[in-house]
């Protein structure tokens, strides 16, 4: 499989209001066949917003004080639902909760040792968020309370990936030094833990609709597994160097960053289909990927070293390799 160079068509730069943003209109991956519809459209680069605190108290003000922009520094996990924003930056050691309408952010949790590994979303728009320094998973409220957090010492140290089953209520949580998952129900106690088999190493964790998907760094693949536990398949191994972050979406295209080309690889029916960005600081372009999220059509990409989130939007037609 031939990998996909990146095209540019046009960029425009736009500072709208007082948030910075970077767009880029055109395309982040070009088509195997030129009259193909491409994977990638509209890219935004986010690199800091106006920040602002929310009225408090039994007669809260009006309206929210803006007390600044605050630029980004190192963002190392990001997730979205319903087109609101929640990610970690190392560098302030917040959880930060960004709305695209009002193009502003809130503080909305502190991160507790700002090395932050993977977050997200609950179906109840509770956050969860894994920390590998402490061992645990944190949980909070709608509203950033903070909730009984996810922890189980024997089995649980350097939690890597999280998935909400929204049907069971389970949350499924990677742990990279044991290379196992361990399943906790919706009040955080340990259910069972599930070993992939296949897998050589755990780096992240998605769900998709075959189930868990494992990147796999030291065996550079993907590994996808059910949610029992059973190993089902695995591919990427002839084109994965340095798999890191992994997001799959409901065309169970499957998407992975390469920290060896920071690029990410994108597969369907274990094939490569497409290779977007590679190294560098321009819309589209990365320098260390640290975590992968999608909302809807919406990728968003944690360019952590780049001090920014790109989010890119995809097309919901399936792309054909070459020969279909």
């Amino acid at each position: 499989m031939k990998t996909i160079a990146a095209a540019v068509r046009s960029m425009r730069h736009a500072c709208i209001g007082s948030l910075a943003i970077l767009c880029l209109m055109g395309n982040a991956v070009a088509a195997d066949e030129p009259a193909q519809r491409p994977l990638v459209g509209r890219t935004q680069v986010l690199a800091g917003a106006q920040l602002t605190v929310e009225p408090t108290g039994i007669f809260p003000q009006p309206r929210t004080a803006v007390t600044g922009y605050l630029p980004f520094i190192s963002p190392v996990a990001v997730a979205a639902r319903n087109n609101i924003l929640y990610f970690v930056d190392s560098g302030h050691r917040q959880v930060f909760r960004y709305d695209p309408a009002r193009l502003s952010m809130v503080r909305f949790a502190d991160a507790v040792t700002g090395t932050a590994s993977a977050i997200a979303v609950g179906p109840d728009l509770s956050l969860y968020v894994a920390e590998p320094g402490t061992g645990q998973v944190l949980h909070y409220s709608w509203d950033g309370r903070p909730l009984p957090s996810f922890r189980h010492e024997p089995a649980l140290r350097q939690p890597v990936g999280i998935v909400v089953d929204e049907s069971s209520g389970q949350v499924f949580v990677a742990d990279s030094l044991y290379n196992h998952v361990v399943v906790f129900n919706g009040l955080g106690r340990a259910l069972e833990l599930l070993r992939p088999e296949e897998a050589k190493s755990i780096e992240s964790m998605a769900r998709g609709p075959d189930g868990l998907y494992v990147a796999d760094r030291l065996g550079r693949q993907v590994v996808v597994m059910a949610l029992d536990g059973r190993d089902l398949y695995s591919f990427g191994n002839e084109d994965l160097k340095m798999p890191h972050a992994i997001t799959v979406d409901r065309f169970n295209r499957v998407f992975v960053s390469d920290d060896f080309d920071n690029t990410i690889k994108v597969f369907q029916d274990r094939e490569l289909i497409a290779t977007i960005g590679g190294s560098g600081a321009s819309p589209a372009n990365f320098n260390r990927i640290a975590f992968l999220s999608l909302d809807r059509n919406t990728l968003y990409v944690a360019d952590s070293l780049n001090g920014r989130i790109q989010s890119l939007q995809l097309s919901t037609v399936p792309v054909r390799r070459p020969g279909q």
